[in-house]
């Protein structure tokens, strides 16, 4: 029952005494202390991590050390994603740089624990990975990580502290009351299918620490991993009790907020608290350099910033009462396009990339537009919340409205009505909605490794482009996207980026489902029978969550989209170059 505030025994204090080797969720100096700690007291004990095992593995006991070639034989099970195996080396070809390793895959269907294969010039290695079948959050088998004890050849399963933290806040969450008339206060007693709260505030105290990797934006994070758990699990676990499909977006729960802490004892708190509107922010006086900016900015400076665009101002106000606001931009030329930005709020430099497109476009005169840069401003107090004690995750807890769904995916959802502000003002030929993705790698360890219905967006691919058309709109559809693409391929910032990207991306997915333009931009494409705009294009960066020169790169690659389509829209389009997939 909620509220709860527990502690957990940390499994690494009380090791069984018999075991000659555990996997646990720990770092790796709390494991090696420990190590030492049990030698000292006579006794020989190799603790391993249940998380990333063969990655840890082979850093931790030097299995490609000085190693030319490898060969490693991964795992692939029955009723398993095929490269889930694979996926868990990521990003080992990084890490050592100098060894040529080449992927097998490897069937295995028995009882006994997978097991990776490492073969170099020097030996052959086998790491077995601690993973059981358990039941998933919405009740669908899952084969996920977790503690195993090893008494010389036999093993089984051992509940650690993680498992049990992430199992107690899944059986709070099923046994929520869902009256609405119930005293935990949802918001509106009209509202039977939800919200059935207004934010559940979810707090872990986790003992381990992050391993940053010399590998981009890359670190292990088990505190991360337990964000991406909770967060999700709560969404499945709603749309089952609401009898919705598994990955529906529209699920209008509530906002579910977990916070992952760095501390000795592990722990657990849970509570439904009515969340605050803040007010410091507001009237912050500082409006950055759009082309220079390198950092998500605040609903102050994104106010500001739409004051010097001018035209004329609408807004839509947000479920927590949030000002969403816009700008309709009037031009003398034959383009027209709505732009937006901060749908999914921790996707923040789409919001800076908006800002400087509309402001380059309104200078120019020519273009009509409209530009809601945040869309979604209860989900962004959340980014900007969680960015103050952990900058560099992924935040999916900030991704979608205070109610719960995604705004692209609930046409009731209040924050829908500045869409239709802006097309009122302007029903504009084309949509560009400006989105981002993790910038490093997203997992869900105790869930199957691959976050459900997210398999493509696991590790970084470059930065991205997803165009969407109506059925009679693929001529328009191809002026749109061919624009886009020349206008990323020219830029070098982003071709090289996007090289390295698909380059390690290639090493670990087996087959790619996406084209890819000039060598460095993947897109894909797409019919929408139902949308707002004739055609929509995505843009996608690797943005969650960056700063610095990453930032700037990426804002200002969202940009030149903006305009690149801008010009070809205006421009005559008589001549219009056919869509082929193999630029």
């Amino acid at each position: 029952m909620i509220p709860l505030d527990e502690t957990f025994p940390r499994t690494l204090d009380d090791l069984p005494p018999e075991a000659t080797t555990v996997w646990l969720f720990e770092d790796r100096a709390a494991r090696a202390a420990a190590e030492r700690n049990a030698a000292e007291g006579g006794r020989t004990i190799r603790i391993r991590s249940a998380y990333k095992t063969l990655l840890h593995h082979v850093l931790e006991d030097g299995l490609l050390d000085d190693a030319r070639r490898a060969v490693i034989r991964y795992p692939v099970v029955p009723n398993v994603a095929a490269d889930r195996f694979r996926l868990e080396c990521y990003p080992l070809h990084a890490l050592v740089p100098d060894c040529e390793i080449a992927f097998v895959p490897d069937l295995q269907d028995g009882p006994d624990l997978p097991v990776y294969t490492v073969e170099t010039e020097r030996g052959r290695h086998r790491v077995p990975v601690p993973v059981r079948w358990r039941a998933g959050a919405d009740g669908r088998p899952v084969l996920g990580a977790c503690g195993w004890l090893a008494r010389g050849d036999a093993g089984e399963p051992l509940e650690t502290e993680y498992e049990a933290i992430f199992a107690r806040a899944c059986a709070a969450l099923h046994a929520l009351p869902l009256d609405p008339l119930d005293p935990l206060d949802p918001l509106d007693p009209a509202e039977p299918d939800g919200p059935f709260f207004a934010r559940l505030s979810v707090e872990v105290t986790l003992p381990a620490a992050d391993m940053p990797l010399p590998v981009g934006h890359e670190r292990v994070s088990l505190a991360e991993a337990m964000h991406e758990e909770i967060y999700f699990a709560g969404l499945e676990i709603f749309r089952r009790r609401l009898s919705l499909s598994p990955g529906a977006r529209n699920v209008r729960c509530g906002q579910i907020v977990p916070r992952v802490l760095a501390g000795g004892v592990p722990g657990l708190r849970m509570q439904v608290a009515t969340p605050e509107v803040e007010t410091a922010d507001l009237d912050d006086p500082d409006l950055p350099d759009l082309d220079t900016v390198a950092h998500w900015l605040t609903p102050a400076q994104i106010a500001g910033h739409l004051d010097r665009i001018g035209g004329v101002p609408f807004a839509g106000r947000s479920r927590q009462g949030r000002t969403i606001p816009g700008r309709f931009v009037a031009g003398t030329g034959r383009a027209t396009l709505a732009i937006s930005g901060g749908q999914h709020a921790n996707e923040s430099t789409g919001i800076v990339g908006a800002l400087r497109a509309a402001r380059d476009l309104a200078a120019e005169g020519r273009a009509s537009f409209t530009v809601t840069p945040l869309e979604n401003p209860d989900g962004y107090a959340v980014f900007r919340d969680l960015c103050r004690a952990r900058p560099h995750d992924m935040h999916h807890a900030a991704r979608y409205t205070a109610s719960g769904a995604d705004l692209g995916h609930a046409p009731d959802c209040p924050e829908r009505d500045v869409r239709n502000r802006a097309r009122a003002h302007l029903p504009a030929e084309v949509h560009l909605n400006l989105h981002g993705y993790p910038s490093h790698e997203w997992t869900r360890p105790l869930s199957g490794y691959i976050p459900d219905g997210f398999a493509g967006w696991t590790i970084p691919k470059g930065f991205f482009l997803i165009l969407r058309h109506a059925q009679d709109a693929a001529a328009l559809g191809r002026v749109v996207l061919d624009a886009a693409l020349g206008a990323l391929a020219a830029c070098p910032e982003i071709g090289a980026q996007n090289r390295r990207m698909l380059t390690l991306y290639d090493r670990y997915v087996s087959e790619r489902a996406f084209a890819v333009h000039a060598g460095c931009i993947p897109y894909v494409t797409g019919i929408e029978a139902e949308a707002d705009y004739p055609v929509t294009l995505i843009t996608e960066a690797p943005d969650e969550t960056i700063r610095g020169e990453a930032f700037r790169i990426a804002q200002a690659a969202h940009a030149r989209v903006v305009r690149a389509v801008a010009a070809a829209l205006g421009s005559d389009r008589d001549d219009e170059p056919s869509l082929d997939d193999s630029r």
